[in-house]
């Protein structure tokens, strides 16, 4: 390998949404750019997160953590690693306590000298690396782009952004600098391709408060309640004031907001306005004795997770707050790539209450996407004029779209790369070469433990979810090597079998039993063979291929 080229590796972020994560190296050393998760929903795994043993193992090589902003999908998997993060991160101050919140829920220690807050164009040094945040317009306030130079080349990494020229709260696209930076001259872009797709206007925080104001007007004789991401501090802002526009107290549940209101507290973000706002929040008992025309309810569970405030609310878990034919809830809110399944199931269940639901698929602007279209993109690759693009965050459909966007707008030097790409950019051509790939696997947050995505125990989950599993046991006499009591127990989990067939297996496993005690005596050969021959069994029986346990006792 060269040590004098740049060389970027994604460890995430290629494959879906979220998770992402991003390698740049520069002789031997090495920055990390963000580290999230990425929801999942499948086999009782909500989370999974990048897979950073390589850069955990570089140790010292590894000089130091750039957060873009505060949205799990950038932020959320530092605190699963934080006993391994040896090196500082580098963030904004909102996304400081937005990490400063969630170690202090977990019970972690932190300290200031691991945990750097940074304003933007204030450049940071860290030998072979300068670099300086850019402030960029998203869903969250704080969110930058990183500007990274070095002897090797420059790397411009926009994290997520949009352009918003009048966002309610947070900063505008800094321009100027971008401008600046694109005169320098920017060897190659790492671009957010989320909304490569859209074609469109995507409309601006100003619209979603109109068309809230409007909402909450027309159902002005129900109890509203709105979702919406928590970290979206504009959105809840908007929402505060709209519920004192109509004379509404508001209810907030859900620990996500609580913790997002308690990070923006401690920032330069607090408007007195929002302080006085936050201080005015009523209790859930407050809320259910009041009428309902008079309570706004601010609620996480968006994205139909099914441990969220608002799933529990349309299951009728929650203890005090009741939802029925008086409640309308507004989803200001994207439905994000593979959670369309979760929030149907949710709104149905909303529904069956009835609950009047309003969501994106029936009225403009209730929510405005955080990412740029392809105007957007163009504007960007004007700023810049970058030599090369790296497309990121994104699936690989959004990704190739990007490619050929790019590719249209003059950018011919383009590559789209899987997570574990290890690629070299070319300061003096600008050409991006794909060096070699690493076998990335992701690891899924399994309870208390992080295991990776395809570690055994979570294949046996999935065959046992869909074929079910089968026990067999039985005893045998050490004296005669033979059945005791000519028997077995067979337990079945998860498969339907009729008590015909049931009894048709039984007779046939003894007889297997029998016929192996005969020929074999190794207790582990047994084991084995009679688990294949049962296996076997179902699949005549039932046409399913369960996991099969075998145990044995000897008397």
């Amino acid at each position: 390998m060269d040590n004098n080229k740049l060389l970027v590796m994604p460890l995430g972020g290629l494959e879906q949404i979220g998770a992402n994560c991003t390698l740049i190296g520069y002789r031997d050393n090495w920055i990390m750019v963000d580290l999230g998760i990425s929801f999942c929903n499948k086999l009782g795994i909500e989370v999974i997160t990048p897979d950073i043993s390589f850069p955990i193992n570089l140790k010292n090589r590894l000089k130091g953590i750039f957060i873009t902003h505060a949205h799990e999908d950038h932020i959320g998997a530092i605190h699963y690693f934080w006993s391994k993060i040896k090196c500082p991160i580098y963030l904004t101050e909102f996304s400081r306590e937005v990490l400063k919140q969630k170690l202090k829920s977990r019970k972690l220690q932190y300290n200031n000298n691991k945990i750097i807050s940074v304003l933007p164009r204030n450049k940071i040094t860290v030998v072979p690396f300068i670099l300086e945040f850019i402030s960029l317009s998203h869903s969250v306030i704080g969110s930058c782009g990183l500007y990274i130079k070095t002897d090797g080349g420059s790397i411009f990494h926009t994290g997520d952004w949009k352009i918003d020229e009048t966002p309610l709260l947070g900063d505008k696209v800094d321009s100027e600098r971008l401008k600046e930076i694109g005169k320098e001259g920017i060897d190659c872009l790492l671009c957010d391709s989320t909304n490569v797709l859209v074609q469109g206007n995507i409309g601006s925080e100003n619209d979603v408060k109109n068309t809230l104001d409007n909402l909450i007007n027309t159902y002005k004789d129900k109890r509203i309640t709105i979702t919406c991401f928590a970290s979206n501090i504009a959105r809840i802002d908007s929402i505060f004031e709209l519920a004192k526009k109509y004379n509404r107290k508001v209810l907030i549940i859900g620990k996500s907001i609580v913790n997002m209101l308690n990070a923006v507290s401690e920032t330069n973000y607090l408007t007195k306005s929002l302080k006085s706002n936050i201080a005015s929040v009523i209790t859930d008992e407050q809320a259910a004795s009041m009428p309902p025309e008079k309570v706004l309810m601010l609620c996480t569970g968006s994205q139909g997770e099914s441990k969220s405030a608002l799933f529990k609310l349309a299951k009728g878990e929650n203890r005090v707050i009741k939802l029925n034919t008086d409640d309308v809830v507004l989803f200001s809110s994207k439905v994000i790539p593979g959670n369309e399944l979760c929030i149907r199931n949710m709104q149905n269940l909303l529904a069956q209450k009835g609950v009047e639901v309003v969501t994106a698929e029936t009225e403009d602007y209730i929510h405005v996407s955080g990412h740029p279209n392809k105007q957007a993109l163009k504007k960007m690759y004007e700023w810049l004029n970058p030599k090369a693009l790296l497309p990121l965050h994104g699936d690989p459909v959004m990704l190739h779209a990007h490619k050929k966007f790019a590719d249209e707008c003059g950018i011919k030097n383009t590559l789209v790369i899987t997570s574990g790409d290890l690629v070299s950019v070319d300061k003096d051509t600008g050409k991006l070469k794909k060096l070699h790939h690493n076998t990335v696997v992701y690891n899924a947050v399994d309870g208390k433990y992080i295991i990776p995505i395809n570690h055994s125990c979570l294949r046996e989950r999935f065959v046992l979810s869909q074929n079910g599993c089968v026990g067999v046991s039985f005893a045998i006499s050490k004296k005669t090597n033979k059945l005791i009591n000519n028997s077995c127990n067979i337990n079945v989990h998860g498969i339907y079998i009729s008590k015909i067939n049931f009894d048709k297996i039984k007779n046939n496993v003894l007889q297997i039993i029998s016929g192996l005690l005969i020929k074999l005596k190794d207790d582990n050969k047994i084991k084995e063979e009679c688990r294949h021959e049962v296996t076997q069994i179902i699949i005549q029986y039932c046409e399913k291929k369960p996991i099969v346990d075998v145990n044995i006792y000897r008397f």
